[in-house]
């Protein structure tokens, strides 16, 4: 087996090679066409979570599949295909950090000019929160985006019967919640209750986008809430709204994009 150094590990990692993934290539990294068992006799790994692994990796077109003498065998493209994939990944990581800079250039411009200034409202304790969460349901008309810290199971919340209350609002006026939660038990336990909440969550690590107070976007509106200090602020400013909402698009875009990788690493640790 070909050892990888770290900082070339660390690189594929990031790129959004899973550790399975990285197992496989270095297997095929000597050149041999081998089928899955061989793969498995040598990683100690199930046939089933590589075979998951190897169809991320032909997706990629990292490897490729052949049929000798009637069973397929799997073998690395080529060098060059690797390195491809991580100049693909390099790039939409620029495009990601040059939108964030346009939009933030753009926020700091309007906040110039004397045609539009943002009206910000500030609640305090539990009921001043309660207000808010319901000022930002009229600012908006399809759907709210959150970024929501689970510090808690949901039926802990101190005010779990007002999100219950909300929730019933919420699909009255048939406004969806998208969510972007961490990666952690009580983030997988939030997910698991989407269907009965109308809105859908998805899981990133919080090393990658770490936030520690919820924030949310509904229409022109900009919120964040510190429910530890039971204090929240909104904005009413329509580039701010615009721009937060690029960046949490390209946020939920890359979590439901990686979200295939995730499975596949808890069914290797199912499976271990």
């Amino acid at each position: 087996m070909i050892v990888l150094p770290t900082s070339i590990e660390i690189h594929l990692k990031e790129a959004g090679f899973t550790a399975t993934e990285l197992l496989v290539l270095r297997i095929l990294a000597s050149g041999s066409a081998l089928t899955l068992r061989q793969i498995a006799s040598r990683t100690g790994k199930s046939t089933g979570v590589l075979d998951q692994a190897s169809k991320k990796l032909l997706g990629k077109r990292i490897i490729t599949k052949q049929s000798v003498n009637g069973t397929p065998k799997y073998m690395l493209t080529s060098s060059d295909s690797i390195v491809h994939w991580i100049k693909g990944d390099i790039n939409q990581q620029f495009d990601q950090l040059k939108r964030k800079e346009q939009d933030v250039s753009l926020f700091f411009s309007s906040l110039n000019s004397k045609k539009e200034h943002p009206e910000v409202e500030y609640f305090e304790g539990v009921e001043g929160i309660k207000q808010a969460y319901m000022k930002l349901l009229e600012r908006n008309d399809e759907e709210m985006l959150h970024y929501f810290p689970v510090w808690c199971k949901e039926e802990e919340d101190p005010i779990k019967e007002f999100r219950n209350k909300f929730c019933d609002e919420r699909k009255k006026r048939g406004v969806l919640s998208r969510i972007i939660a961490h990666d952690t038990a009580l983030g997988r336990r939030f997910q698991s209750r989407d269907p009965f909440e109308h809105r859908k969550t998805i899981l990133v690590p919080e090393q990658q986008h770490p936030f520690c107070v919820e924030r949310v976007i509904a229409g022109d509106t900009f919120a964040y809430f510190h429910h530890e200090e039971q204090k929240a602020c909104l904005m009413k400013f329509r580039h701010l709204a615009a721009s937060e909402r690029a960046i949490f698009e390209s946020v939920w875009q890359c979590g439901e994009n990686k979200s295939v990788c995730s499975d596949i690493d808890d069914v290797a640790i199912s499976v271990l």
